[in-house]
């Protein structure tokens, strides 16, 4: 029976072990361009939410993983901070960098680094705003943080920019719950690593 058995498939063996090598090597070669392009999507989100920084100081932990970055201006005073944070979204984990003002008091804002939510629905957190409207990500730019922000499921994102109330993406609401809950999270997790 285990003879027949291999002479009938030795060939999607032997096919399974040379592609599992090919995709391998492939990674190993492109692991080094792999990061590089992940730090250099970083440094972009850094100068689009934080833009009045002209250099950023990145603080890393034992490992070298970015535990948040620290934005100056050209006179060397902190302009925001901003850090990775994650957490899960309806299909899969969301990432975002999320950046404060200097006092962890107001949101600057958050950039999408790793999403895979539902086309034309979830994904609209990655998205830009058109002129005249207030797409979701601009939703949550020059929020006071000392208050949670909490979603609603229906209303006029022109009536809510000042106070904590975000309104959800239509058919979206998980998403946009969820990424209300990483921000939430993220300004907590900001203000207690500065404590220290």
């Amino acid at each position: 029976m285990l003879i027949k058995f291999i002479r009938q498939s030795w060939l999607v063996l032997v096919s399974a072990l040379a592609f599992g090598l090919l995709v391998a090597g492939v990674n190993a070669a492109l692991e080094g361009k792999i990061a590089e392009n992940a730090r250099l999507k970083k440094e972009k989100a850094l100068k689009t939410l934080l833009t009045d920084a002209t250099s950023f100081e990145t603080i890393t932990d034992d490992e070298g993983n970015m535990v948040y970055s620290v934005g100056k201006d050209s006179s060397g005073n902190i302009a925001g901070y901003a850090l990775i944070a994650s957490g899960g979204g309806f299909a899969d984990k969301i990432e975002l960098l999320v950046a404060f003002d200097s006092e962890i008091k107001i949101l600057k804002g958050f950039y999408v680094l790793k999403s895979q939510e539902t086309p034309g629905f979830g994904d609209k957190i990655t998205h830009e705003s058109k002129p005249g409207e207030i797409g979701f990500k601009k939703r949550f730019q020059d929020r006071p943080i000392d208050n949670k922000l909490i979603v609603i499921k229906s209303g006029n994102p022109k009536e809510h920019t000042d106070d904590n109330t975000i309104v959800a993406i239509t058919g979206a609401t998980i998403t946009s719950e969820a990424v209300t809950k990483i921000v939430n999270d993220a300004a907590i997790k900001m203000k207690k690593l500065l404590e220290k």
